[in-house]
């Protein structure tokens, strides 16, 4: 059992019932809040013209970001399985953190994410990817009304300092995430170079975005970065 590739049980069939179950499950909720918004909308005297047009508009504005996480899906799609790629991504949607999580519970056993793991390296990435979320739920569902106060907590009644916060925990995350790449300089160099030819994609897509307010292309920074770091590494092995 334990020679078994992971993609043997990441295909499976009770595997792709959960997935589907789960995103059957938040198109019903998003179809139940587009209908309450529709009904407030109305009693707030806004119109069926303005109704529609900010519904065109908001569907167009999401089609950039969705893009962007279609690209960190096919990424996943190769070491996690379809069905897992699926669901996490339809539910949560944060590419970022769904691939840095596996990658987490992978090591964790000293394995790598690889197209084909051990099952319980599998499950490992699985759990750690679950279970790194449990804990955000979990505070929105008891402290989500008394977030004004947490928030003053965090920093000491000084509320500029939230996104600082936020963007530390981020950036922590990641250097931890990157630090394993960066030393394997001698052993492995072509995982090296995809790390910091990625970075280096992701700096200039930033800057160039910003520079000319080219908003798609800042939200693709992390895709590019993603497959030209992979490209780049390729190519050099």
């Amino acid at each position: 059992m334990e020679n078994l590739g992971h993609m043997t049980y990441a295909n499976h069939s009770l595997m792709w019932a959960v997935s589907i179950f789960g995103v059957c499950l938040v198109l019903v909720q998003s179809a139940l809040i587009i209908k309450k918004s529709i009904k407030a909308g109305k009693d707030l005297g806004i119109t069926n013209d303005e109704m529609k047009k900010g519904i065109k508009a908001s569907a167009i504005a999401s089609i950039g970001p969705a893009m962007g996480v279609v690209g960190s899906l096919l990424a996943l799609m190769v070491t996690m399985g379809s069905a897992v790629s699926l669901v996490r991504l339809s539910l949560i949607g944060g590419s970022n953190y769904e691939a840095m999580a596996a990658n987490f519970g992978a090591k964790a056993l000293g394995a790598e994410l690889e197209r084909n793991m051990l099952p319980v390296v599998f499950t490992n990435a699985l759990w750690t990817m679950a279970l790194g979320l449990l804990g955000a739920l979990i505070f929105v569902f008891f402290f989500a009304h008394k977030m004004d106060k947490v928030n003053g907590l965090l920093t000491n009644g000084r509320k500029a300092l939230l996104p600082a916060i936020g963007l530390g925990a981020m950036l922590g995350s990641f250097a931890y995430f990157n630090m394993d790449n960066l030393l394997k300089v001698k052993t492995r160099p072509d995982i090296t170079i995809s790390a910091v030819g990625g970075a280096i994609l992701m700096l200039i897509c930033i800057t160039i975005g910003e520079k000319n307010k080219i908003g798609w292309l800042k939200e693709w920074s992390l895709t590019i970065a993603m497959f030209g770091g992979a490209l780049l590494g390729t190519i050099l092995k």
